[in-house]
């Protein structure tokens, strides 16, 4: 065999190789992406990467109206809470969300002081919304929170029910915390909305849309 035949054997043989190789590449099953996750795990994981402590929970529901998506009982976000609360995934991010980027803020600006502690009335009640013709309150579906005030890292307290009404930082804080809370919730109720909301703020994330602040 000459030298051009060999060459030529050789590179044939190069060719024919790499041509085998990429239709063997061509064949090769393509991984799939790992599906997506659902939305309610998604806002699980959420609540995660932000070190939320919550328990996933069953609903101590009578009735189909009080059934809670997703529902998870919150130990802390990023302040303690007064006590742990039931409530739904959704309510729980979009609260530590209105903690963390308004209500702290909010409380170094106004007193000075970082926020040690959340207090509330309760999150998941089955019950019906007050003088609305018998309509299901966001309580009963896990959606809304009532909360009753703040402890400072001082340990001051800034209560709803006592610091509403009375001039001073304490209620200038409770004033913008109330406003900015309009940002983050479907609906912000405070004392000036009615005598039933004498002492907490009610926040909700519910389909309807009222600021009171």
């Amino acid at each position: 065999m000459t030298a051009a035949a060999r060459t030529f054997h050789r590179s044939t043989g190069a060719i024919l190789a790499l041509m085998l190789l990429l239709q063997a590449c061509a064949e090769a099953p393509v991984p799939k992406p790992p599906p997506p996750a659902s939305a309610a795990q998604q806002c699980l994981n959420d609540l995660d990467a932000r070190g939320v402590e919550y328990l996933a929970a069953a609903v101590p529901a009578s009735t189909a109206a009080c059934t809670i998506d997703n529902p998870v009982r919150v130990q802390r976000e990023s302040v303690a809470f007064n006590q742990p609360v039931l409530m739904s995934c959704a309510l729980a991010d979009e609260l530590d969300r209105f903690i963390r980027e308004a209500a702290e803020p909010l409380a170094e600006k106004y007193l000075g002081q970082r926020l040690a502690r959340l207090d509330h009335m309760g999150a998941y009640s089955c019950r019906r919304e007050t003088g609305q013709a018998g309509r299901w309150s966001e309580h009963a579906t896990g959606r809304a929170i009532d909360v009753s005030g703040f402890v400072l890292a001082d340990g001051q307290r800034v209560d709803v029910v006592h610091d509403w009404r009375r001039a001073g930082k304490k209620r200038e804080f409770l004033y913008a915390v109330a406003k900015r809370a309009c940002d983050y919730f479907s609906v912000v109720l405070t004392p000036d909305y009615d005598s039933h909301h004498y002492n907490h703020l009610h926040l909700d994330i519910g389909r309807y849309r009222l600021c009171t602040a």
